[in-house]
């Protein structure tokens, strides 16, 4: 547990550029929040992998991953993308309001790198927001998640230089340690008209996207 944290926060810093600054100026649509719960969104089936007519694609995260006080687990994605921004969150959090989930995200500690650079303060990219409240636009939380206040820590990757990168991020919650790792090989090319089909429409209703209850819903690795 802590030769992993360790080796992320003794390597080298990652050059400005290459993730998005936590407070960058955005649009509604690409706002933290709206990215961040798309990534949970998609997590529950309810979108695909790309969005914003795949200006965005979606790394896996698996919400129903469990956290075993003195354990740790490793979990590894296989991806081919082409050169789009990359949206990863780390961690999450929900409770009925906003300090709980606040005072839950203070219980978690977040270490990212990529090829072998950590990102240099990853707590700065928590993001506190409602679901379907003002900071989401487009994204669609059914009525048992509609009224959950959510804390999550999200990056985006500006689109990476083609080739192999490998991409880890390591949580630390509850004495347990949560190892998640992605191999990603970048493709020498823009997303393409399939790619950018499949995304939904700007005006799109998100609703239909799918509305099952929990129990019946799969998630995206």
């Amino acid at each position: 547990m802590r030769r992993a944290l360790s080796f992320l926060l003794a390597a080298a810093v990652l050059p400005p550029g290459i993730v998005r600054p936590p407070h960058a100026k955005t649009d509604m649509d690409t706002n933290p929040a709206n990215l961040a719960s798309a990534v949970v969104t998609h997590a529950f089936g309810q979108l695909p992998v790309y969005i914003d007519a795949a200006g965005f694609r979606l790394l896996p995260f698996d919400v129903f991953r469990p956290a075993e006080p003195g354990r740790r687990t490793l979990q590894e994605y296989r991806l081919v993308t082409p050169r789009t921004s990359l949206v990863l969150d780390t961690a999450i959090t929900s409770a009925l309001t906003e300090a709980d989930a606040r005072a839950d995200a203070k219980e978690v500690r977040v270490a990212v790198s990529l090829d072998g650079m950590r990102v240099a303060d990853p707590e700065s990219y928590w993001v506190f927001y409602r679901n379907n409240g003002p900071q989401i636009c487009r994204i669609y939380f059914p009525g048992d998640l509609g009224s959950l206040n959510m804390g999550a820590n999200s990056l985006v990757l500006r689109p990476l230089r083609p080739g192999q990168h490998r991409l880890v991020v390591v949580v630390r919650r509850s004495r347990a340690v949560l190892v998640t790792r992605y191999l990603i090989h970048v493709l020498p090319r823009a997303p393409n008209a399939r790619e950018r089909a499949s995304a939904p429409a700007d005006d799109s209703n998100p609703a239909t996207l799918g509305n099952k209850p929990l129990v019946l819903r799969g998630s995206h690795r």
